[in-house]
């Protein structure tokens, strides 16, 4: 929520990412451009704003930004590690000796430049405030295509896009007012189903609001599983670039799993969510299959059909059995109204509307 510029030199130094990009192999006189060039191309610029000269020069900048271990912390730490000087507590340190210290030109300016030299640079781009945008815009209101295409294809939303990268670049890279802007636009206002679930968000999903898991339990072990069936591996991105979202999420394989997944957690009538629902709907009173099916909708989400067959198909599956005849806490008839319940908002939640957001 504070400037991007901070934000970038901090994920410079951060010794995750100094190992993922192997800038501790980053020396004066013998670079590599590994984070060099990602820092330009996937985490601020994009391809197409910068040259291969710039990349080197960048790279020039980053040397002696590397790795050092933890201190001597204690005898008993050092008897439990096969390292030298106690439990690997990597973090970053800077190495004036390694770095290139010689004139450098990096994006129309010259100078001695240090990293969070180019960091400062690099954040003061209008090509920076659009990619930061782009992002924002994917993640918040809708898909856009994967990151690779960007180059060639332009913003789902042009306008949206130049007026977020307008107030970053008026607030001082302030990425706390760019998310103001964008969460007052009417293009956020209006956004509704453009974006498809990943597979993390929509299992944690599924398990928060049916309260499937309320507590740490083995069960989050199947659902992280889950994730990977359904193509996601957490912490685990096939390349620094990360996953390709959006519709990409969805083939033959993975819907399957989604909806199976789904609707094995909503239909579990024994779970306190599906007995606090229909404990809500014998309230509201009807067990018309409509009203039954309406009430749920409002249940899961609000959640609103953008086709009227959807919602009439479960209706019409659930007019088969006739009412819900909710009965007393505790009954028969309420064990069997719970079931029902559950079967519906299993059938919610395999439907497309509920595989996105």
């Amino acid at each position: 929520m504070g400037k991007f510029d901070d934000l970038l030199e901090e994920v410079s130094k951060d010794p995750a990412m100094i190992i993922w990009l192997d800038n501790q192999d980053n020396h004066n006189g013998a670079i590599n451009e590994n984070f060099g060039r990602e820092i330009l191309e996937l985490f601020s610029m994009g391809i197409g704003n910068y040259t291969e000269d710039e990349i080197k020069e960048c790279s020039r900048a980053f040397t002696g930004w590397t790795l050092k271990n933890a201190e001597y912390m204690s005898v008993r730490a050092m008897k439990d590690s096969i390292w030298p000087y106690g439990r690997i507590s990597w973090h970053y340190e800077f190495r004036d000796g390694d770095h290139d210290h010689g004139s450098k030109t990096f994006l129309g300016e010259t100078g001695d430049f240090n990293g969070d030299d180019v960091v400062r640079i690099i954040s003061k781009q209008r090509a920076t405030a659009v990619f930061v945008a782009r992002h924002l815009y994917d993640y918040f209101i809708a898909d856009e295509v994967p990151v690779p295409q960007w180059p060639y294809t332009p913003p789902k939303d042009e306008a949206t896009v130049a007026m977020l990268a307008d107030v970053y670049l008026n607030n001082d890279h302030n990425l706390k007012e760019v998310l103001r802007a964008l969460f007052l636009s009417d293009a956020f206002k209006s956004a509704r189903f453009e974006r498809v679930k990943c597979p993390a968000e929509y299992v944690a999903g599924c398990l928060r609001v049916s309260d499937a898991i309320d507590r740490p339990t083995l069960l989050m072990n199947e659902a992280q599983d889950v994730i990977e069936y359904m193509g996601q591996t957490l912490l685990n991105p096939p390349s620094v670039e990360g996953w390709h979202e959006g519709t990409e999420w969805i083939n033959s394989g993975s819907i399957v799993e989604r909806v199976n997944f789904a609707f094995d957690v909503w239909n579990n009538h024994n779970s306190s969510e599906v007995k606090d629902i229909t404990e809500r709907l014998s309230i509201e009173g009807s067990g018309d299959a409509e009203a039954v099916v309406s009430n749920c909708l409002d249940y899961m989400g609000p959640l609103t059909f953008t086709e009227e067959k959807s919602k009439a198909a479960i209706v019409d599956h659930v007019s088969k059995n006739g009412a819900v005849n909710f009965g007393a806490p505790s009954s028969g008839e309420r064990l069997i109204a719970e079931k029902r319940v559950a079967e519906i908002l299993g059938l919610i939640a395999s439907s497309k509307e509920y595989q996105r957001a």
